[in-house]
């Protein structure tokens, strides 16, 4: 059984699996959105110390610096949470072009022109401040759709936009310059011709919404697109489903994690920035599952927990093998890096381990969400902590200095110890079994050379 279900798994499955990994656009969101990283955590220090949640703190804050300074330290937030769009279209369609060998500077550009194209413009006029003074702002754009609310609408369009910019450069139908014009020229030049094409097809999509009772691209995609896709994937079931999918193709060998989260995330960002919305309003955090929530509370140690195999063989294991591997594989895993086990025990292919790979981050993600529905532990603040920084004080800064998530993570992690117990009992005995066997063969071996 173990062997047709193994057989089935390399024919079937890991080929499927293999060319998700490997489509092109999948791998231009996964390598385009990971750009936009460190945006989000720079502007995720700030937002901590926007918001620490000890009023003697603040207060202390603001004698040295002046009142009203903590709010202050927000500044750096808007110039990064409220620009991910534009530097996820340009990165997305950068990749998308330089997979194809075309010019992904002239791409990108294009992209987030035609993305700007269809961001609608308010003029607001007659502005009144806190303080009384009215100022007449002119021309302004909407944050909401520059930020990560416009993340689907973004991906869409620059992905059409690139799929063109590349059909019109292989077709060769540019205006071509002589040899003896500069490279970057040239470039430009060759550019204009889709550049015509992808800005009238993208100020027709605009002028079409407009004549609708949408009136924005926006408002149709986050009804017919958004709010389906949050609504499932950020649901309880939702967060089974993406859990289960990423850790069966680690299993399998396959980077789950950019498989599925480069598809997910396009979902993940606009709900963590609306958590951290909510948390600078005041007011009731609105999503659980979050790109933090998976990152802090559910692959603690890693993907597998695999803080929680290594202590596990460290408690059980008596096979020299797996000792040796548990301290080599410490360190990464205190760090939330997996690999060195994964691939160390394996797990990748192996039918007696895949059963606790998958079950202990189920069982963390179960435990997570229900203890924040539950209103035991604080949801994700919206902070993007660097997916480095080991647990407990992941969990502590993720939600904004609620030591209930440090005793969640704690929790997490013995949970997974004991899913792990008794699989590295069974794989531990067919490992010391290998090595009494190659004592026993040595000592044979010995033998009949004395004997010579």
């Amino acid at each position: 059984m173990g062997n047709k279900f193994m057989k089935f798994l390399e024919e079937k499955i890991m080929p499927s699996a293999a060319k998700i990994a490997k489509q092109r656009h999948i791998r231009a969101l996964r390598d385009g959105l990971a750009v936009t990283m460190p945006l989000i955590i720079v502007g995720s220090i700030f937002m901590i110390l926007g918001n620490i949640p000890v009023p003697a703190i603040n207060s202390f804050i603001n004698s040295v610096f002046g009142q009203g300074f903590t709010s202050k330290l927000l500044y750096p937030v808007r110039v990064t949470f409220d620009i991910v769009t534009l530097l996820a279209v340009f990165s997305v369609s950068y990749q998308i072009a330089r997979d194809k060998d075309v010019d992904g500077v002239s791409a990108g550009a294009l992209s987030l022109a035609a993305f700007m194209l269809l961001v609608p413009v308010v003029t607001v006029s007659n502005a009144t401040l806190k303080d009384g003074t009215v100022l007449n702002l002119g021309r302004v754009l909407p944050m909401t759709n520059l930020g990560a609310g416009g993340l689907i609408v973004g991906i869409l369009t620059a992905i059409l936009a690139t799929e063109i910019f590349i059909f019109i450069i292989k077709k060769n139908w540019v205006i071509k310059m002589p040899d003896s014009v500069p490279p970057a020229v040239s470039k430009s030049f060759a550019a204009i011709t889709p550049g015509v094409v992808i800005i009238t097809l993208f100020f027709l999509i605009r002028l079409g919404f407009e004549a609708t009772s949408y009136q924005t691209v926006f408002t149709f995609i986050m009804k017919f697109v958004g709010a389906p896709m949050a609504k499932v994937g950020l649901s309880f079931w939702g967060m089974i489903a993406t859990i289960f999918m990423y850790m069966f193709f680690w299993s399998l060998g396959i980077h789950g994690t950019r498989v599925v989260f480069g598809v997910m995330d396009s979902v993940l960002l606009p709900a963590m920035d609306a958590n951290r919305l909510a948390l600078e309003a005041g007011t009731a955090l609105p999503n659980i599952v979050t790109k933090q929530f998976y990152d802090n509370f559910v692959n603690i140690g890693g993907c597998g927990a695999a803080i929680g195999l290594v202590i596990a063989i460290m408690l059980v294991a008596k096979s020299n093998q797996l000792k040796t591997l548990s301290r080599l594989a410490l360190g990464p895993a205190i760090f939330n890096i997996s690999e060195p086990i994964i691939f160390g025990i394996p797990i990748v292919m192996n039918p007696i381990m895949m059963i606790p790979f998958v079950l202990s981050n189920l069982s963390m993600g179960i435990l997570s969400y229900a203890a924040m529905a539950l209103d035991l532990v604080s949801k994700p603040a919206g902070i993007a902590i660097p997916w480095t920084i080991p647990a407990p004080i992941s969990g502590f800064l993720a939600t904004n200095g609620d030591i209930r998530a440090v005793v969640l993570q704690l929790l997490s992690i013995a949970l997974s110890v004991v899913i792990y117990i008794p699989f590295i009992k069974l794989w531990d005995k067919q490992k010391l079994a290998e090595e009494n066997m190659s004592l026993q063969t040595e000592d044979d071996l010995d033998l009949d050379l004395n004997a010579i």
